[in-house]
């Protein structure tokens, strides 16, 4: 992902040209954010920086985000709502199959720079509201799963297993992608996706 410059406004744009670029340029800060919080974590990153890599001055930032908290909260929201976007899938559909397609959106999320800052953000760097919001979202995560193995042992397709402790250990191995993976390597986030889902319904199919 590479940052987009915000440009200066057209003294002839419209109300809605008006609202749509500041839109664009609120995404720009987003995404650029995302981008330098990845690179090198939040602590050792400064709104001074992300105003150069967007080309602006700091006080442009504060049209976007309040402080560097708010760009994070901003951050780490925008990768839970790309993991949740996921369509839970139609009811005849088999709960490992559903629960593969979720793993396969989730580590494919985690594999970006959104998703990279959502496994490393640490729960003290968050206003109490923002961390609200955060925790709100990964037990959303965590009561997806949970739905979708018990679908899954009430269909057949998922062997006995405790839903909560198997929801823990794979929310815990899908946020580890973050750590380790880089994009441009060996393998795509779709593929990492790809190889966690596959490997994850071989753990959890019933034994006969």
């Amino acid at each position: 992902m590479s940052p987009r410059p915000i440009k200066a406004p057209s003294p002839w744009a419209t109300a809605r040209d008006k609202a749509a670029e500041r839109e664009q340029k609120r995404e720009a800060v987003i995404q650029t954010a995302a981008l330098a919080f990845s690179e090198n974590g939040y602590h050792r990153t400064s709104l001074d920086q992300i105003a150069e890599r967007l080309g602006v001055t700091k006080p442009t930032l504060y049209y976007y985000a309040r402080n560097k908290e708010d760009l994070l909260d901003l951050v780490v929201g925008r990768a839970l709502t790309m993991i949740m976007d996921s369509p839970p899938g139609h009811e005849s559909v088999p709960g490992l199959d559903q629960l593969k397609q979720f793993i396969r959106r989730y580590a494919e999320v985690i594999g970006t720079d959104f998703g990279r800052c959502l496994a490393a953000v640490n729960n003290y760097d968050l206003s109490p509201e923002a961390l609200e919001r955060n925790l709100g979202g990964k037990r959303r995560i965590d009561q997806r799963i949970r739905s979708l193995i018990l679908k899954g042992q009430v269909d057949g397709s998922i062997g006995p297993c405790d839903p909560k402790y198997i929801s823990f250990m794979l929310a815990g191995a899908v946020n580890w992608i973050g750590r380790w993976y880089q994009e441009g390597g060996e393998m795509s986030a779709a593929s990492v996706g790809e190889l966690f889902a596959n490997q994850i319904a071989m753990g959890l199919t019933p034994r006969t």
